[in-house]
Order: structure tokens, then C-alpha cells, then sequence
């Protein structure tokens, strides 16, 4: 029997969550992770409290405040799926470890965001475009181990393409069909909104689609209104444009309980931190920025270093076939592709966006991005093979051609593919030498930990663990990584033990390190000769790193 297209696309999104879930334990904890592993865990309490005799009291603000009141900076649905997660596999299944039963959410979403990115290619372009298209976001080194976190970056990316690809459906549903298509289009979008903020730039696409092609002519005009005077008659607003500004902030309000009271206060709250946010230091092409105005290069070169080089290029490519294609055809498929790139790229361009993290800001562009580049290839072998005899073993090789690079990278960074960088880059001592970034928020110091019992002193030895923030911490000891003796200190002053990465934004507690510690390194983690950490201890060293 055939195996059907969107079989296939399934078993490639369940082989993805079952590759996640057999490689997630060698990476280490990121400092946003921490924060995560205890909201979710504060958010599950709620139910217990909504599924018991206490039912009436679970939706007062004084028990909603108990549960919901940590990080409302980010809306909830991620982290009450991490909490289902965990307790259905850690607690009640003991198939995981803690940590392992929040990321098991994350891996989720890796899946789903292969099977959105397939749904959108397949209906814009074709079903091989699609399955192209997915195995190319799955593949990217730095997607591959974001899809390992408790974070938010992977589920906005999956919730962002369902929402283009339910409002591309809604615009050109017959009319039959409209206004169910609508309320999916809606609903999807309010998930979205309960995901990650990023989904509040979503409408801009949307009205730029409607404006490109839209369902019904778009006129002004003056009529003669019932009173005889002259009226503005505006134009036919897409049903599926209402939905999603109706249903949207709905569903966002019914899946938030935070928001339940002082609900326009708190959501200014939400959006306010947002526009406020903290700058954190970041090093790019040899300087560290620190503040804004930020360079407008940023993601467009990162994506260049970091993505594999089929992707960029053709990508590239794709992006000004499509761009022609706007303007001489009206098209909406290249509309909804370009602009839908385009937008979370040009978000993060703009000078006063906080610039840290890497890409992992922008990957709800990689989808698109990656429809464009498979489109692309296919395109190139239907010029020149004219029969589907011809273009079969040709769609074959190239998309071999294409994948490769992205799952060598994957393979070869393990567990530090956040600090990946391309063939174009010269890879990890490519992207030293260029000056760039080397890892993010603490996750790359993992492979030192579970030594500290032998390296380390039997005696109480306090740690200053730098961008390892504490709830991290507390997770490797609760699942006991950290012998016990190990405790958490805040500054190398307070520690016997330091660890230490090699950024710029860490050269003070460096040398805070060495004038106390006066040693060199006993340990460090390496990729490619390219220094990532390095593990002091007080004290004369009587071994090499």
C-alpha cells in the first residue's frame, strides 16, 4: 500500500520527537529554562485546585494569584503544556526525569511545527515543496537544539505557520465554507496569541494578503446614505479578518486565568515588558553591544552564519523570484511567503529591538523561508527535466543535496549546536574568528557538572555558576546531577569554584576569577579547539585543562 503523503509528514514529525527525546538529556539547562520549570510547575497546581471540591474558589483572583502571579511577562499555554507533560510523564508514568517531562513540550512542538510548515507549503506550493520544506526547519543545527528547551522559540514557530496557514485557507475558502474556516482561522489565531508575543505583529500579514488579493474588490466610494446626504462606503472586510480580531484576544483572555481579572490592566502589564524590555549584552562580528541603536544587520547576517548554506542561498533566491512575482502577478502565495519572512526578520532589524538570544528571535521566518528555498530547487528540476519520470530521482537528489549540510551541522554540534555556525562561517572556529557569539544563557556548561564529584573537594564547596541561573540549578539537584556538598553561590567572591564562558559580557567575573582563584582552568568544554567554558577551581592546579 502507498503511504500517503501527509502519512509520512506524521511519521516525520513523531521521528522527531522521538530523536529529541533520545538526544535532549546531553544538553544542559539554559538559564530561561529555570524560570520556565517553575512557572509551569506553580501553573499545574491550579489544577488540582480546579479539579477538586474546591472548584468555585480555582477561578477567584486570590487563588489565581497563588498559581499564576510568577513570569506573567509570557503567556501561559506553553507552560501549562509543560505541566501537563510533566506530571503525566514524570509523575504519574515515571517514564522521565523532571526536566525531561517539561521539555517533552517543547519536542511536541517540534513535530507540530514540521506538520504547519508541510500544511502551508502543500497548500501554497505543493506536497513535495512541503515535505521539503519541514525536514529543512527540523535540520537547521540551531532549531534542532532549541527544540530540546522548555522555551517558548519552537512552539511560537509552530503556532505562527498554523496561523498563516488557517487564515490563507479562510481567504480563499468558497463561500460555503467561509465561515467555518473563520472560526478555525480565529481559534488558531488566539492560540498563537496565548503562545509567544510574536504573534501580535500576525495582523500586518493578514491585512497585506487582503490588500494583494482580496476576496471581494476593495473600493471607497460616496453614496447617497438614508438621510440623502452623502455617505463613505467602505470595502468588504474578509470574515476571516473579523474572526481573528474577535475570536483572537478571546481565546488568548479564556486560556490566560491571570487575565481573567483586571483584565485590560493586566495585559497593558504584559505588553508594557515588552516594550521595555531589559538589553542584554551580545557580541557581534568583534563588539559587544550592549545598548541600542543596534546594527539593522543583525539578523540578516546571523541568519547567513547560522542557517546551512542551501537554505540561505536559495532562500535568498527564492525570496527575489517571489518579490517579482508580487509585483507583476499580484500573487498571494508569494505575498503571504514574503511578508511573512520578511516581518520577524525586519522586527529584530529595527535598532532599539533587544538583540539577544541569537535567532532564535526569528525562527516563525524560517518556514517561509524554507517553502521559498525547497520551491526554489523544485522549480530549478521541473526547467530542466520535462517529464515526472525525469524529475522524480532529480527531486530526490536535491533534496539529499539540500538536507545535508543541515543534518551533518545537527550531528556535529550536539549538545552545543547553539553555538553553530555554517560552512560559510568556517563553522565553530570560523565563528570565533569572526567575533561572534559562542552560547547563550548558561546550557553549554552541562559536561562539566556530573564530574564535580571527583574534581571537586568532598567538602562543602559553594559554585559560582555565572549564566547557570539558580531555579537551573535547583533542577540538577533535584535530579541529582550535583553531589550534595555543592551549593549555589552569587559572585566568584563567594565561591571555591568557578565557571566561566568565554564571551566578552563575562570578562569581569573572569577576571574577578583569576585575581582570586589565582589558578588556570582544570576543565572546560571545547568544540572544534574553539574554547566554550572553562571550570576554575581555588587553589594551585595540579593537572592541565
Amino acid at each position: 500500500m502507498k503511504l500517503k503523503t501527509g502519512h509520512l509528514v506524521l511519521l516525520l514529525a513523531a521521528a522527531y520527537f522521538v530523536i529529541l527525546w533520545v538526544t535532549a538529556p546531553t544538553v544542559g539547562y539554559t538559564r530561561d529554562e529555570g524560570y520556565y520549570f517553575k512557572a509551569a510547575e506553580e501553573y499545574a497546581g491550579w489544577w488540582g485546585v480546579l479539579f477538586s471540591s474546591r472548584f468555585f474558589e480555582a477561578f477567584s483572583d486570590a487563588e489565581i494569584r497563588r498559581f499564576f502571579s510568577y513570569n506573567t511577562e509570557h503567556p501561559p499555554l506553553v507552560k501549562l503544556t509543560q505541566g501537563i507533560t510533566f506530571h503525566v510523564l514524570s509523575e504519574w508514568l515515571g517514564l522521565a526525569k523532571p526536566a525531561q517531562g517539561f521539555r517533552a513540550t517543547g519536542f511536541l512542538f517540534g513535530g507540530l511545527s514540521m506538520i504547519a510548515t508541510y500544511l502551508l507549503g502543500r497548500d501554497l506550493v505543493g506536497k513535495g515543496v512541503g515535505v521539503l520544506a519541514a525536514l529543512l526547519v527540523a535540520t537547521m543545527p540551531r532549531y534542532f537544539y532549541d527544540a530540546h528547551l522548555a522555551c517558548f522559540d519552537v512552539p511560537i514557530t509552530a503556532m505562527w505557520t498554523f496561523s498563516l496557514w488557517a487564515f490563507h485557507r479562510a481567504l480563499i475558502a468558497p463561500p460555503e465554507r467561509a465561515n467555518r474556516a473563520a472560526i478555525v482561522a480565529g481559534l488558531v489565531f488566539g492560540l498563537g496569541l496565548a503562545t509567544k508575543l510574536n504573534v501580535l505583529f500576525l495582523p500586518a500579514v493578514f491585512v497585506f494578503l487582503w490588500w494583494v488579493a482580496p476576496p471581494t474588490p476593495i473600493r471607497f466610494a460616496l453614496a447617497t446614505g438614508p438621510s440623502g446626504g452623502r455617505d463613505l462606503r467602505l470595502p468588504q472586510v474578509p470574515r476571516v479578518l473579523v474572526a481573528c480580531a474577535l475570536i483572537g484576544p478571546l481565546v488568548l483572555i479564556a486560556v490566560w486565568p491571570w487575565l481573567w481579572h483586571d483584565t485590560f490592566l493586566r495585559i497593558g502589564q504584559y505588553i508594557g515588558f515588552h516594550l521595555h524590555h531589559e538589553h542584554y549584552p551580545i557580541l557581534y562580528l568583534g563588539r559587544l553591544w550592549v545598548e541600542p541603536p543596534f546594527p539593522w544587520s543583525f539578523p540578516v547576517v546571523m541568519t547567513w552564519y547560522t542557517a546551512p548554506s542551501p537554505l540561505v542561498w536559495l532562500g535568498a533566491l527564492g525570496f527575489l523570484v517571489g518579490l517579482l512575482r508580487l509585483l507583476f502577478r499580484r500573487s498571494l502565495s508569494d505575498a503571504l511567503l514574503l511578508a511573512a519572512t520578511f516581518i520577524p526578520i525586519f522586527l529584530i532589524a529595527m535598532p532599539n529591538t533587544p538583540i539577544f538570544g541569537g535567532v532564535k528571535h526569528w525562527y516563525n521566518a524560517l518556514p517561509t523561508l524554507s517553502i521559498l528555498a525547497a520551491r526554489t530547487a523544485f522549480e530549478a528540476v521541473q526547467a530542466f527535466r520535462s517529464t515526472d519520470t525525469q524529475r522524480r530521482p532529480a527531486y530526490a537528489l536535491i533534496s539529499a543535496l539540500m538536507l545535508g549540510p543541515g543534518i551533518m551541522g545537527s550531528i556535529h554540534s550536539h549538545p552545543n549546536g547553539i553555538g553553530y555556525y555554517n560552512e560559510l562561517a568556517g563553522g565553530f572556529r570560523g565563528g570565533a574568528e569572526l567575533g561572534m557569539q559562542r552560547g547563550f544563557w548558561g546550557g553549554l556548561a552541562y559536561p562539566l557538572y556530573p564530574d564535580f564529584g571527583t574534581r571537586l573537594p568532598p567538602q562543602q564547596t559553594r559554585v559560582f555558576f555565572n549564566r547557570t541561573n539558580y531555579d537551573a540549578y535547583r533542577m540538577y539537584r533535584r535530579e541529582g546531577v550535583f553531589p550534595a556538598p555543592i551549593s549555589y553561590a552569587n559572585e566568584p567572591k563567594q565561591s571555591q569554584v568557578s565557571v566561566i564562558f568565554e564571551q566578552p559580557e563575562h570578562a569581569e567575573k573572569a577576571s574577578e576569577t583569576w585575581g582570586l582563584f589565582g589558578t588556570r582552568p582544570i576543565s572546560g568544554v571545547y568544540q572544534d579547539n574553539v574554547t566554550l567554558v572553562q571550570l576554575y577551581r581555588e587553589g594551585a592546579s595540579s593537572q592541565p585543562p
